[in-house]
């Protein structure tokens, strides 16, 4: 098969209207580092999304990374009054597994509440790493969780959204990284590739087949940048009137 000269390949995006989260199913971020943080500005933006339309968000924090600052530099500087979206967001902190699995177990009663679109799960396989947990113990009550998790994205017709890395680091986590990819009906792996004399993020969604660069992907691109391209690109025009649908399509 002949390759694609490299001007098209520079120069390939990746069809953004291809890879929003659906409801009804677990959409995994796959990013590098041992849990997948540079994968996670898209779970940001796309909270902040739903934020700024009125949702309430559920985000359990496995990684013990979330940085509420993160979202809302994802949302324009004229928005108004930005900082009281914040008070939609839900944030729980699972520092052990039999803590995370409790989160899970509370998110139904929690979502009969607030009557959220979006769940984002940070990081679920960290704490079944935990050397004090058995690998049959971690790899038993991992399942529960996602099978639960996807129950409730079932159920509830929300979108659950989990990060985790792309390359696993040891036999258990590997072991772990596929338990979560088998509960997974979307996904989108982010890796860094050489081009030229730079790098950018290339992306490869499930089950679209859709890839491509992340487009004006930089070193130190701003989430409040990021976030402006999610939102900007070709979805603002098309869907300016029907913002939920960038989060929730059915």
């Amino acid at each position: 098969m002949a390759k694609m000269p490299y001007s098209i390949v520079q120069n390939r995006v990746i069809d953004e209207q291809q890879i929003i989260p659906r409801r009804g199913g677990i959409y995994r971020l796959c990013g590098s580092g041992f849990a997948g943080k540079t994968m996670r500005i898209y779970a940001e933006a796309w909270a902040a999304m739903a934020l700024m339309n009125g949702q309430y968000v559920h985000w359990i924090d496995g990684a013990c990374r979330f940085n509420p600052a993160r979202v809302l530099a994802c949302i324009p500087e004229t928005y108004p009054n930005a900082h009281n979206l914040l008070h939609n967001l839900f944030i729980g902190r699972g520092f052990t597994v039999h803590q995370f699995a409790s989160l899970v177990d509370r998110i139904v009663n929690e979502l009969a509440i607030t009557m959220a679109r979006l769940v984002i799960v940070d990081g679920p396989v960290v704490m079944h790493l935990d050397s004090q947990v058995k690998d049959r113990e971690a790899r038993i009550l991992l399942k529960r969780s996602m099978a639960k998790l996807n129950q409730i994205a079932v159920n509830n017709n929300v979108a659950v959204i989990v990060i985790t890395a792309a390359k696993s680091h040891s036999k258990r986590h590997k072991m772990l990284l596929d338990i979560v990819a088998n509960h997974c009906n979307q996904s989108l792996l982010g890796r860094k590739k050489k081009l030229g004399s730079g790098l950018k993020m290339w992306l490869v969604h499930r089950p679209s087949g859709s890839s491509g660069f992340r487009e004006e992907w930089q070193e130190q691109e701003t989430l409040e940048q990021s976030y402006n391209r999610i939102l900007h690109q070709q979805l603002w025009p098309t869907f300016q009137d029907e913002i939920e649908d960038l989060i929730v399509i059915d």
